[in-house]
């Protein structure tokens, strides 16, 4: 989804990720996965945790555009949902990430990414890609247009390609996880 972060948002996000909050060290699977990449956590537990973790976002204030994106979204396509964890990845080139699902839950759970690099040019390469459920073909590749908000499934296997060596830039991604919250569910 293009054009679905107000522009003075998109700005402040851009601005934020550029500040030295990044962590070099994080995998998606740290069983699996054999290299690392940069990482930002704002709120929510660990993979399992299934609580909502929109108070303590609201909280850091050290986050707060991060906070800003998320209530925008919860007041538009993440409406009646709740976060579970909010973070920021980071790719550059030759590091990239590995196929994985965030969740094995197929009903209700939910990943949402949001591009906060300011510009990203066509040969940079960088999508993400989506593959089947046996993970033996790539079913979509998105690319990682700047302002762009990637709703899916957090059952979907994906992987976040590397930028190319053309890319000066980091390939920036906010990330949060969510779920809909219990009352939702009982309607």
């Amino acid at each position: 989804m293009d054009n679905g972060v107000p522009l003075d948002l998109q700005h402040q996000l851009a601005e934020f990720v550029q500040q030295p909050i990044w962590r070099y060290g994080w995998r998606s699977n740290k069983r699996q996965d054999r290299y690392c990449f940069w990482h930002a956590h704002f709120a929510g537990g660990d993979g399992s945790s299934r609580v909502d973790c929109s108070e303590e976002l609201l909280r850091n204030e050290a986050a707060g555009p991060v906070a800003a994106l998320w209530r925008h979204l919860s007041a538009g396509i993440l409406k009646g949902h709740e976060p579970l964890r909010v973070y920021a990845n980071a790719h550059t080139y030759g590091i990239e990430g590995y196929v994985h699902t965030d969740s094995t839950d197929e009903e209700n759970y939910f990943t949402t990414i949001y591009y906060a690099h300011e510009v990203w040019r066509k040969n940079w390469s960088g999508e993400i890609l989506f593959f089947s459920r046996e993970n033996e073909d790539i079913v979509k590749a998105i690319y990682p247009k700047p302002g762009r908000l990637v709703l899916f499934p957090g059952s979907t296997p994906h992987k976040a390609q590397a930028p190319g060596r053309e890319c000066p830039e980091l390939r920036v991604s906010i990330v949060i996880k969510t779920q809909l919250a219990k009352r939702e569910l009982a309607s």
